[in-house]
């Protein structure tokens, strides 16, 4: 056992190891990530149904970490002076990449500035440009805390229009 390459090793599963060894201390790397039965695998959709994620090569400068430090700089990204009640009609007028907003839980984000630090591209968040992105976000990134992520860019809140009854 001692004389297989480390490969090999850390190809094994729990079910090939001895019983004389103890996955947690032994040194092959019996776990692969993310394991069976775990979060990430039972949230995961179910397989084939799901399209592979593509990301893009970001330009330099527009890293996570720089879009982070772009926030805390104090740089005006909302674009507004004041948080907003807006309409759905008003929001859909920024729909432009110079000019983006999205919804995303009934709160309005300006991301115009964001689109090049979007790791799929500018093209994913176009689908939402002007319009609810909430269940588009869900779809692909529902672990990720919108809200923090881009609180910078808050605009406002949506203010739904009632429906017109016959």
């Amino acid at each position: 056992m001692g004389s297989l390459p480390l490969v090999e090793e850390t190809n094994k599963s729990v079910e090939t190891l001895g019983k004389d060894e103890n996955p947690q201390t032994s040194k092959s790397n019996a776990f692969s990530f993310p394991m069976q039965n775990s979060p990430q695998m039972l949230n995961a959709p179910a397989s084939g149904l799901h399209r592979p994620r593509r990301k893009i090569a970001l330009k330099p400068g527009h890293s996570p970490l720089d879009w982070e430090r772009l926030m805390s700089s104090g740089e005006d990204l909302r674009g507004v002076k004041e948080l907003r009640k807006l309409t759905v009609k008003e929001i859909s007028e920024h729909s432009k990449r110079d000019d983006c907003w999205i919804i995303i839980f009934d709160k309005v984000y300006n991301v115009t500035r964001y689109l090049d630090f979007h790791p799929g591209g500018r093209g994913q968040i176009m689908r939402a440009a002007g319009k609810d992105g909430t269940k588009l976000f869900m779809e692909t990134h529902s672990w990720v805390n919108a809200e923090r992520m881009l609180r910078e860019c808050l605009v406002g809140f949506v203010v739904r229009e009632p429906s017109k009854k016959p």
